[in-house]
């Protein structure tokens, strides 16, 4: 599994509200849902910041290993989402960063 996480930062002249309801909405989904070998989009959102503003989301995109990771990043249709995420994002701030993931707990709830 390879995770692809984007710490996001709204425009000077966008509202939380507006970045979120753009972010989840059809216009960008359209171009995330193409990319090639996409296993999972998350769309995380802040709901408190008790050390201070940070970020205005954290975005991930999953995908089953780092090979089809890197075409996915280097698609047509990842610079689409790129050049759509500009409508809503400060793309000057906005990071992004690939993790390795190491479960450390794992707690199962059986019903």
């Amino acid at each position: 599994m390879a995770k692809m996480f984007f710490i996001l930062q709204r425009r000077d002249d966008k509202t939380l509200d507006e970045v979120r309801q753009q972010w989840s909405g059809e216009g960008h989904l359209s171009h995330v849902r193409q990319l090639p070998g996409l296993t999972r989009f998350v769309q995380n959102y802040i709901v408190a910041s008790p050390s201070g503003h940070v970020c205005d989301g954290v975005g991930e995109l999953w995908f089953e290993d780092i090979d089809v990771m890197e075409k996915a990043l280097n698609s047509p249709e990842m610079a689409a989402a790129v050049e759509s995420a500009r409508s809503f994002l400060d793309m000057e701030t906005t990071a992004m960063i690939i993790v390795e993931e190491s479960t450390v707990i794992s707690r199962v709830q059986k019903s």
